[in-house]
């Protein structure tokens, strides 16, 4: 459309800026005005519109939309969000997939409304304050409650949401998000690891294209099993591995399970040096945008993933993001099994733990049975769960968190936590950030754990499918035996890539971060207590302390300097 017509596309900057004057005229007829991602289950709504097999998702979406009307965003699987304009009824609609991967941010203001697939056209044409609440966030390593970004007066759809304007209004709701489900009852390990094959195959085929796809491979249960999915979903699909190794770091070294993940699936094998890529190496060591304060510490460790993935050729590009949230995490069936009366089990899975753990029976039970049962039912434990920033300026003392959605505490603690971390806000929003830089090198960053279908399955599942004598992801491990090495599926630890982190922030670029914490911008504008923070920092650095909360202060401030005005 023209830019100078009422409803308007225009390139301000990738993604495109819709405006609309709200009381001007308007075309009638139904158009499809933008698209990110893709429909997942594309085959089933072709076949149900009878639509020929050439026509674009956005295309699409909109006969099913003209077909089913409001219902069609609950019709869309898949990571795939999509503004369009109903001429007939005067209304923009707006539609960010479920698991919120592209964003949706808008703002209005003298009767017209701006939308884009991002914030960064927004502030193209605005500049507005930062949110103070959403920096309160940032400091304790969580993202903006939903609906809200870091600028006030820039809004955001939910994930899962959808914006409706008219020209009288401007009303959002949610169609998806994760919910309690009822409780699975299989009739023993093989049948929940069949029924989780059975769901995550075909996802893992409605995502894979034809040609050659890479994927992100650790040595973890996450990739690794995406990895296993794509082969057996699409065997004639040819995927390479990218893969972190640090073998002048050994303790974040995971080497040796990749090759035999790679051997196994028979997939090629391409290593970066992750020991070399520390947090804060090169100039000018952390370069968020202008969307986010929040930086990964390994950015620069993606950014080489993501060269080396580019420089092959390959443009599909698959993670494993959000199997802790689905399958692992601070989950543990102990405290469900003290209240369902299943003591003998409880007991023979502890004392198998005690075997292989630094820990006594005694402490076990206090950590993983007796405290999430007190934080589950008790609220001002649940309040205290959160730890404070000790460095927190005086403005943000005053500043009223987000409250935390309320989950039903009829639901047994350890379903309660599951729900708990299937609804925080901070997965969105970083699958939302990753999948931008990878965009930035051309790549289409694919994450089938987080498709919806896998969210519910994993509400209804018992907590024995998480956690069973101290090893995590119970499910994965016995639906992946036989088609992943033993050894990956009998490992009781996880690697983590801490050693890589404190090369950076304690033996190579401290340099960098006194810096960031001297003359501070955070510190002027009453976010930080300036004084408070470098005595945190000087206690990570004495070995007092192995909190690195820090990170989220240091990247808020390399944001104010560099984005903000």
């Amino acid at each position: 459309m023209p830019t100078s017509a009422p409803l308007a596309a225009s390139r301000v900057a990738p993604p495109p800026l819709i405006s609309w004057e709200r009381g001007a005229p308007a075309p009638a007829g139904l158009s499809g005005l933008w698209s990110a991602g893709f429909i997942a289950n594309r085959r089933e709504l072709l076949a149900r519109l009878g639509a020929p097999a050439a026509i674009s998702d956005l295309e699409l979406a909109v006969a099913l939309y003209q077909r089913c009307g409001s219902d069609a965003p609950r019709l869309v699987y898949g990571p795939f969000a999509w503004v369009l304009w109903d001429g007939d009824r005067r209304r923009l609609l707006a539609v960010r997939d479920r698991l919120g991967v592209h964003e949706l941010c808008y703002h209005e203001a003298d009767g017209t409304l701006l939308l884009a697939g991002g914030i960064e056209p927004l502030l193209e044409v605005s500049r507005p304050e930062v949110n103070p609440r959403a920096v309160l966030a940032q400091l304790h390593g969580r993202a903006p409650a939903p609906g809200e970004t870091f600028y006030l007066g820039i809004s955001a759809v939910e994930p899962g949401g959808l914006l409706t304007v008219t020209r009288d209004r401007i009303a959002t709701e949610v169609y998806w998000r994760p919910g309690p489900r009822p409780l699975l009852r299989l009739r023993d390990d093989a049948a929940y690891a069949g029924a989780f094959r059975d769901l995550l195959l075909p996802i893992a085929g409605e995502y894979t294209p034809a040609g050659e796809v890479g994927v992100t491979l650790s040595g973890g249960l996450d990739s690794t099993t995406v990895a296993a999915a794509i082969r057996e979903a699409a065997p004639a699909t040819v995927c390479t591995a990218f893969s972190w190794i640090a073998p002048e770091l050994p303790a974040a070294d995971e080497s040796a399970a990749i090759a035999a993940v790679c051997r196994r699936l028979g997939c090629r094998s391409v290593t970066i040096a992750g020991d070399q890529h520390w947090p804060l190496r090169g100039d000018p060591g952390i370069r968020p945008e202008p969307a986010t304060p929040l930086a990964n510490s390994y950015a620069g460790l993606w950014e080489a993933t993501f060269r080396s993935v580019r420089e092959r050729g390959v443009s599909v590009l698959f993670s494993g993001l959000s199997g802790d949230t689905l399958f692992g995490g601070e989950v543990f069936s102990y405290p469900d099994l003290v209240l369902t009366g299943r003591w003998l089990r409880l007991a023979s899975e502890i004392r198998d733990q005690a075997r292989h753990s630094e820990l006594t029976a005694l402490q076990l039970v206090r950590w993983m049975a007796l405290a999430p049962i007190a934080n589950a039912y008790l609220p001002a434990r649940e309040r205290r769960r959160s730890p404070s920033v000790p460095w927190l300026g005086e403005r943000l003392r005053r500043e009223a968190p987000a409250e935390p959605p309320r989950l039903s505490r009829r639901l047994l603690p350890g379903r309660r936590e599951r729900l708990r971390q299937l609804r925080d806000p901070l997965l969105p929003f970083v699958a939302a950030q990753v999948t931008r830089q990878a965009a930035a090198y051309g790549i289409d960053f694919r994450h089938p754990l987080l498709d919806h279908r896998l969210f519910d399955f994993a509400a209804a599942l018992p907590t024995t499918q998480a956690f069973a004598a101290g090893k995590r992801k119970v499910i994965l491990r016995h639906a992946m035996r036989g088609r992943l090495p033993d050894e990956v599926l009998d490992r009781r630890g996880k690697t983590y890539p801490e050693a890589i982190f404190r090369r950076g922030l304690r033996e190579r670029e401290r340099a960098k971060a006194w810096a960031l914490m001297t003359g501070m911008r955070a510190a002027k504008m009453g976010f930080v207590d300036e004084r408070r923070l470098r005595e945190a920092y000087g206690d990570y650095l004495a070995g007092r302390s192995r909190s690195a909360r820090f990170w989220h202060t240091l990247s808020l401030e390399a944001w104010l300097r560099r984005c903000v005005p």
